[in-house]
């Protein structure tokens, strides 16, 4: 491939298309006729968009190598922000009504109606500049430059620049010479990683070693890169195949005729064959084209370089191999020895260590200092923020994953410029962040919203875009490199506040990150007051930010919420709310906040002075919500009056999945946490924390009016635990199968020492029960023939009534007495006892014995264990 084109359009093709749609929707409609506005109000609007739209393709091409060009993308990307704010001021203004409706309201809906108008005619405007704009600059409908030139790659090599990849390069060859384990007569091996990292270089010194040589009768070597081309691919096998021969190859295009003689040549020969650079992600086309391959003799191989994980799964791969190296001091030193220089070694060592793995970016600085032994020249190469290298040898590798991405991926990749270098992110988290801007489109899908952000990470992780922190293993990062990339493309719109420079900031940014200090002063976020098109604040200490989406205050030591935080309607995404006190901010703030999802955790609510101002909250209508974390501060001396009423009158919605009610001194749970209603019928996760204060019971009112219903009120329920629960008593449990808890897969008994009462007598499908510090317990075990995970520590009144071969499952047992049992489960491979007589089981791998006698000697017992 001599270039390639930009295609999609990028962020801006995605954001138009959803904010086409918006403009067309009943609600935007509504909202015109009701205001006696005319329709081609919005149309004359659409059709301006529609105008600049045409030149998309083009302009971000240009606006690689053409500062005026990239001027005129922000200035486009600008206006389409405001059309957007245009519209979600229409979509949320009957809200608005409902919620402040009084004696001037009318007035105010005619003052709005004009200004919905104002501010369509002027971005109209501005579309009609930036259409004759476009003119003067030369963009064309459809068409898009080509990126820098990239040439077809060959199979000849250097080898001196495989430094480091020995190793590879021994496992790689080492399969090639193999035979099938696939079963297959044909294998793939896929050598997979970001832009740079060596994979043609790999492949190259793999396809010329002796040993390969020598093991196959045929090899070939094609650049694939981005267009699939059957009839091209396989004209250059042929040609490849041919050119050791006296045989010509035609210049034949019919792709039948091609296959038939590349089938002819292939027949009864053992060949390998390399596709470099491939991004086809299409199975049809890979099927097609290995058609003739088939014919070939057992034990040859296919090697393809690629960049997506996705494409190494289509060519059905049997093995991933994924890269990472560096080839800095080979580049950077003379012969590549860096000891005559131990103090540039150890700057160059810091400065490897950014490079992060990645050959390119080490190969490129290491160029850009070779001969180069001034110190402080190196000092800066390490200290620079960008890595401003000559030519921009390294993004430009990069951008070619960003141009062939999906339009929907671009703009969710552009948006994660918002994160600082070695920030860890979590994937629940960005999809939400995704959400909250509208990127994720459910409209040909009937999947949820979630379902469909989960597609799009795992789509940028298998591009190499996001991968695998390597200290937390739920977590992911960028290499810095690809941060880099991020930032270039979503230009001035995406900040990071750094030192906090609120001076250096954009006049027009949307997405803001900030990452709070000990001596962080409210006054530093002051001109963020006059900011009226902010979307995203990571985290606190904000103004009126109507247009704010997501708020992320988790790792922050926030003590008091903003005033204003009920004006933020279009608030997607609150992580913590805090109660204050006395006259401070009021759990009733969140009532206009519906559109908020995900997780919220109200904390401090025993600040909660009026029983009536969590109704106002309104949390039985956010139907977005997934967690709900509801928290009172339990240290001694801390008063919860109304306790009971506040709990009750945070009723949430019937959506909610999970929540936890942590430090809560009332007397009894509400009405809808259980009961015959299932008003929390999707509720899979119940955590009871540190109730301490007065609960003694759980009984009617957990379940419902009638405990002794055999009608399960959990139904969806899989975990729940009572954790801290120094008061409690008794459990009245409910009857019948799965005793209220059918699909009960977890359940946690842990520190109430003065519970005595029973428990659940049938938990059919629970896998894992955990009884710990429950010293006055004294009941049977439930019958739980699925159990895996079994712990009754300190708990010595729990007794199994079973024997033990009813836990045919049991796979982990912590207990404090097993005297009722003469052998161990079957299958249990993990043991911790104390306080037992007698022991039978050859199956353990892991076994603590403690305070146990024995009648006789335990040498046979003992000798099994490894």
């Amino acid at each position: 491939m001599a270039g390639a084109v930009a295609g999609g359009g990028a962020l801006l093709s995605a954001s138009l298309q959803v904010l086409f749609d918006r403009m067309a929707s009943r609600d935007v409609l509504t909202f015109l006729r009701g205001q006696k506005l005319s329709a081609t109000l919005l149309r004359n609007l659409q059709l301006k968009l529609l105008e600049v739209q045409a030149v998309l393709n083009d302009a971000e091409a240009k606006q690689i190598t053409n500062s005026a060009v990239k001027d005129w993308v922000d200035e486009l990307k600008d206006a389409v922000y405001d059309a957007e704010d245009l519209v979600d001021d229409i979509t949320t203004e009957p809200l608005r009504r409902t919620m402040e409706y009084d004696s001037q309201t009318q007035v105010r809906n005619i003052i709005f109606g004009e200004g919905i108008e104002s501010r369509a005619e002027e971005i109209t405007d501005t579309l009609e500049y930036l259409a004759q704009k476009k003119d003067v600059l030369g963009l064309k409908r459809g068409v898009g430059e080509k990126l820098s030139q990239r040439w077809p790659t060959t199979s000849l090599v250097d080898e001196s620049g495989l430094c480091g990849r020995d190793g590879d390069k021994e496992e790689i060859v080492k399969f090639l010479l193999s035979h099938n384990a696939s079963g297959n007569k044909i294998s793939v091996i896929a050598l997979v990683g970001m832009g740079g990292i060596g994979k043609t270089t790999l492949a190259q010194v793999v396809y010329n070693d002796r040993k390969v040589v020598e093991c196959f009768d045929l090899k070939a070597w094609v650049c694939v890169s981005d267009e699939f081309d059957l009839v091209r691919i396989t004209k250059t096998i042929v040609k490849a195949i041919d050119s050791g021969t006296s045989e010509n190859s035609s210049d034949e295009n019919d792709l039948n005729l091609l296959q038939l003689k590349l089938k002819e040549r292939l027949s009864r020969k053992k060949f390998c064959l390399v596709l470099d650079d491939v991004w086809n992600e299409n199975y049809n086309n890979w099927d097609r084209l290995q058609t003739p391959f088939t014919v070939g003799l057992p034990g040859s191989k296919i090697i393809i370089t690629t960049r997506s994980d996705k494409v190494a799964s289509v060519m059905r791969s049997v093995r991933i191999h994924h890269l990472g190296q560096s080839l800095f001091a080979k580049h950077a030193f003379e012969n590549g020895d860096s000891s005559l220089h131990p103090e540039l070694q150890e700057i160059g060592k810091e400065i490897v260590k950014k490079c992060k793995g990645l050959p390119l970016a080490a190969k490129t600085l290491g160029g850009a200092l070779y001969s180069e032994l001034r110190v402080e020249e190196w000092e800066n190469v390490l200290n620079s923020e960008t890595w401003d290298l000559p030519n921009d040898e390294i993004l430009p590798a990069l951008r070619l994953s960003y141009y062939f991405l999906p339009s929907h991926l671009k703009q969710c990749f552009a948006y994660c410029s918002i994160f600082p270098k070695d920030y860890e992110f979590e994937k629940e988290n960005l999809i939400l962040l995704w959400m909250a801007e509208g990127f994720l489109d459910q409209s040909a899908s009937k999947k949820t919203m979630e379902k469909v952000g989960d597609g799009y990470f795992y789509d940028l992780v298998s591009r190499s875009f996001f991968q695998k922190s390597s200290s937390h293993k739920s977590y992911f990062v960028m290499h810095d490199l690809i941060n880099d990339l991020a930032q270039l493309v979503s230009g001035k719109f995406c900040v990071q506040l750094k030192d906090g420079k609120m001076n250096e900031i954009p006049e027009k940014f949307r997405h803001l990150s900030y990452f709070i200090s000990e001596y962080d002063l409210f006054e530093r976020f002051e001109t963020l007051t006059n900011v009226n098109g902010l979307r995203t604040f990571l985290p606190l200490n904000l103004g009126y930010l109507p247009r704010l989406r997501h708020l992320d205050i988790r790792h922050s030591k926030v003590k008091e919420m903003p005033s204003q935080l009920g004006q933020l309607k279009s608030l997607q995404k609150l992580t913590n709310y805090r109660v204050g006190k006395e006259s401070g901010t009021r759990v009733g703030e969140l009532r206009e906040l519906s559109h908020i999802g995900g997780i919220l955790r109200i904390k401090e609510l025993q600040n909660v002075v009026d029983g009536r101002d969590p109704s106002e909250a309104n949390l039985v209508g956010k139907q977005y919500l997934d967690d709900l974390r509801l928290e009172w501060n339990d240290d001694d001396g801390v008063e919860q009056n109304g306790a009971d009423i506040v709990l009750n009158n945070l009723q949430p919605h019937s959506n909610l999945k999970r929540i936890t009610i942590q430090g809560y001194g009332g007397l009894r749970f509400p009405d809808w946490l259980g009961g015959p209603a299932m008003l929390m019928i999707n509720m899979v996760s119940l955590r009871l924390w540190r109730c301490k204060n007065e609960v003694e019971t759980v009984g009617a009112e957990f379940y419902g009016t009638d405990s002794s219903s055999t009608k399960p009120s959990f139904v969806s329920l899989k975990a729940l635990s009572f954790c801290d629960m120094p008061k409690w008593k008794e459990w009245l449990c409910l009857g019948g199968q799965g005793g209220g808890f059918p699909r009960l897969k977890e359940l946690y008994i842990q520190h109430c020492p003065k519970l005595t009462g029973d428990l659940p007598d049938h938990l059919p499908l629970l896998t894992k029960l955990e009884i710990e510090e429950c010293k006055q317990l004294v009941a049977p075990l439930p019958r739980v023939p699925a159990i895996r995970e079994l712990s009754t520590r300190m708990s010595r009144g729990v007794f199994s009534r079973s024997p033990a071969s009813d836990f045919m499952r049991l796979e982990s047992l912590i207990t404090s007495d097993i005297s009722q049992w003469t052998e161990l489960p079957p299958v249990l491979q993990k043991l911790w006892i104390e306080n037992a007589n007698t022991l039978d089981n050859t199956c353990l791998k892991d076994l603590t014995i403690r305070n146990c006698s024995f009648p006789e000697p335990c040498v046979e017992f003992v000798y099994p264990l490894h």
